[in-house]
């Protein structure tokens, strides 16, 4: 069986809206899917909605925190999406991302860039959970950006005279959040953290898993990060982290495929749920 538990929406900073997302995952003969969209659950609850029983979604969000600050990604399964405090702390995130990103275009309006929140709205009408890769997307419309990553380098940067803060969230009430709603939290693509022993140190935190399989993590990659979880008795995930944008792998649904058997432990977890 094939299955994939990671992936963005347009409710985050994916290209595909939600009901499309899951129809282009069950064309590619997955039977198991999250929607783990950044700091919001509305891509899930957009399924949730409208049922399709030939593929199974369960509850996701990729939670952001900062940790020695440095950005980790923290992904959430299987929680009570209707939870109180789940919800009013996405709510809140919700407004500190949007304030965040309107800022950052106010301060490029200023010294001349050719954009403004109206245009930005209007581009991404579905968007639930606004960030830098958006904003990203926008200047390269504009013709100031060829590529996201050229934007993180250059513009959007830290240092940037047009970068803003975003809230710090600690990881371990962001783990601790996931935990009272019932859910499994998970260390989202570890290799992107480029530093084993800083990996190491935060799997000291309450995690329940780590996501072993990944689109830029190697054979080689997942065999040690699988033996990290096995030494730490953490379950294995994995997610393909597809979004649709040109310039970011995988290009479609489908280019990195998980065999249910990587993840086993996982799965029989979840069921239990």
């Amino acid at each position: 069986m094939l299955v994939d538990f990671h992936m963005h929406s347009t409710a985050s900073d994916g290209v595909m809206r939600p009901l499309d997302l899951r129809d282009a995952n069950k064309a590619a003969g997955i039977k198991m899917m999250s929607v783990t969209d950044h700091d919001t659950i509305e891509g899930f609850l957009a399924m949730l909605k409208k049922p399709d029983l030939d593929i199974t979604v369960i509850p996701g969000c990729e939670f952001s925190s900062t940790y020695k600050d440095k950005d980790v990604h923290i992904l959430g399964y299987a929680f009570d999406y209707t939870n109180k405090e789940l919800v009013d702390y996405l709510t809140f995130f919700r407004e500190s991302r949007e304030n965040r990103i309107f800022k950052m275009i106010d301060l490029l309006a200023k010294d001349g860039y050719d954009v403004s929140v109206e245009e930005f709205k209007a581009m991404f009408p579905d968007a639930n959970s606004l960030g830098r890769p958006l904003l990203a997307q926008l200047l390269i419309k504009k013709g100031y950006l060829k590529t996201v990553d050229e934007g993180f380098e250059t513009l959007l940067r830290r240092g940037s005279p047009y970068y803003v803060p975003k809230f710090k969230a600690d990881p371990v009430d962001v783990i601790n959040l996931i935990h009272d709603s019932n859910g499994l939290a998970v260390m989202a693509h570890p290799k992107i953290l480029k530093n084993g022993e800083y990996v190491k140190e935060l799997l000291e935190l309450p995690f329940d898993g780590i996501e072993a399989y990944h689109i830029i993590q190697t054979a080689e990659d997942s065999a040690r990060y699988r033996k990290m979880a096995i030494q730490r008795k953490l379950l294995v995930t994995g997610g393909s982290d597809f979004h649709g944008i040109p310039d970011k792998l995988p290009l479609a649904i489908g280019d990195y495929l998980i065999q249910s058997e990587k993840v086993a432990d996982f799965l029989h977890v979840l069921q239990a749920h």
